[in-house]
């Protein structure tokens, strides 16, 4: 099998992707084009010339990826190096947002409801966790919901209970929220015990109550705001521990949505995560307008001129802020790895390692991201542990795709998980494929911006020190 490469050009170079050695070359616009027909199996007698130059000077090697699997290291993972839980306290939610995972617009999940997780299901997954995060240093356990915040007595319980049968283990704890529930008494509980806030919040009062409200249909954005002033007047410290998820869902003035983040508010010094409504198993199309579009590749631009010194980065858009650091982390990851033998493609992380997601119920899967009324994700229980044959089956996925993986030039940057092969009973190659497109484009952008940022004299080594 010959080098598999990916050819792409900026408006002032020429450059190819070596899959082989992870590397970005640039190129003169002769090799481009032998290298072009090499991409598409058209290559004559010329173009293997230049190949074959290339291959003299280490790149460009034949694709040596024999089989598709997950290494077996993942089994220490699962009994030593469990990262975070996260525990679904409750199915309740006091706002019904239109775009919500759980408001019935997605297939294969559940819908709102009223059951709550028992506090000895709490105490059970924590005890299972903790018993399998021994080589971590700083264990980290969430509080998810649902909206948690209604079950403030049980996560009380539950920090005693760590702090009682756990001491001398460090723990972060977070909770993800929706911020209208935070009341003096639960705020002093949460600053006591340093807890991280994670708070939805959508941008101006406009476009925020859009589509985050009460389930009588009243805006949530006075109540939250109320809330963020106190904190910040009354608990300055524990402040700096809340960040913001704000959501971009169509229909929504995206324009409005950064001027609000950009101004000189109360959350004007806090991180902020910045995301667009879920597409994956939506049951309807996500569709943004043009006017979405331009402003963000209009943000874009900017962070790239703050980046060469061609624009104060002041005037960055606070959304797009951590663009630049994720450029970055993907340029200093090339050429780690080579593929060769037995390997598996990026993307799925260990299920159940990295962020150990158990429901009110007490089953086990590899995030709150993926599907609950998937069986296929279900990868065991409180009472009986990790079902390992489901891991392994996950873990590899890409077996489902492996023709198609062992020449793919994204193998290595590939961000697709077992999410986006999920059907709901069983992992399909087909829904797999649907998204391929999707993450080479993602990748591909990447590694088209750091190439422009090298020709206008970035220095990646310099900023990464």
């Amino acid at each position: 099998m010959t080098a598999v490469v990916k050819t792409f050009q900026t408006p002032k170079g020429k450059y190819v992707y070596d899959r082989g050695s992870d590397s970005i070359l640039a190129v003169g616009n002769e090799e481009f084009s032998s290298l072009e027909r090499l991409e598409s199996g058209v290559a004559d007698s010329a173009d293997w010339k230049v190949l074959k130059r290339y291959k003299n000077q280490g790149y460009l090697s034949e694709n040596s990826i024999k089989k598709i699997a997950y290494s077996e290291t993942f089994r220490y993972q699962l009994s030593s190096q469990l990262q975070q839980l996260t525990l679904q306290v409750t199915h309740r939610c006091n706002l019904r947002c239109s775009y919500c995972t759980y408001g019935g617009g997605y297939e294969n999940q559940r819908i709102h409801g009223e059951k709550e997780m028992l506090l000895s299901t709490m105490k059970k997954a924590i005890d299972f966790a903790m018993a399998r995060s021994r080589e971590v240093n700083v264990f980290t356990i969430g509080f998810y919901g649902g909206e948690p915040l209604l079950e403030i007595d049980k996560i009380r319980q539950c920090v005693e209970y760590i702090k009682e049968t756990y001491d001398g283990r460090e723990v972060m704890y977070t909770v993800t929220t929706n911020g209208t529930l935070l009341n003096d008494q639960i705020i002093r509980f949460l600053s006591k015990n340093n807890f991280h806030l994670a708070i939805s919040l959508d941008g101006s009062k406009e476009m925020h109550n859009k589509n985050r409200v009460y389930i009588n249909g009243q805006g949530s954005f006075d109540d939250i705001m109320k809330n963020m002033n106190y904190i910040k007047e009354k608990y300055s410290n524990f402040f700096k521990n809340i960040s913001f998820l704000t959501t971009v869902a169509p229909g929504v003035d995206f324009s409005k949505v950064n001027h609000f983040f950009n101004e000189k508010n109360v959350i004007s010094g806090n991180a902020i995560t910045c995301n667009m409504v879920s597409e994956l198993n939506a049951k309807e199309d996500v569709v943004f307008d043009d006017q979405y579009h331009v402003t963000n590749n209009y943000q874009k631009t900017k962070v790239l001129l703050a980046a060469l010194g061609l624009y104060e980065k002041k005037k960055v858009s606070r959304l797009f802020s951590r663009d630049i650091s994720r450029t970055e982390r993907f340029y200093q990851d090339l050429s780690k790895m080579t593929p060769s033998g037995t390997v598996h493609p990026g993307g799925p992380c260990v299920p159940g390692a990295l962020r150990l997601f158990v429901t009110v119920d007490g089953v086990f899967y590899p995030c709150e991201r993926v599907s609950e009324d998937s069986e296929v994700m279900k990868i065991g229980h409180v009472e009986s542990g990790f079902e390992l044959d489901k891991i392994v089956k996950i873990l590899n996925v890409g077996k489902l795709t492996e023709r198609e993986c062992k020449k793919c030039w994204n193998f290595l940057h590939c961000t697709l998980c077992c999410a986006y092969a999920d059907t709901g009973g069983e992992l399909s190659k087909m829904e797999r494929l649907s998204y391929c497109k999707s993450a080479k484009n993602s990748t591909l952008e990447e590694m088209y911006i750091i190439c422009l940022l090298l020709e206008n004299g970035y220095d990646f080594k310099k900023k990464m020190k």
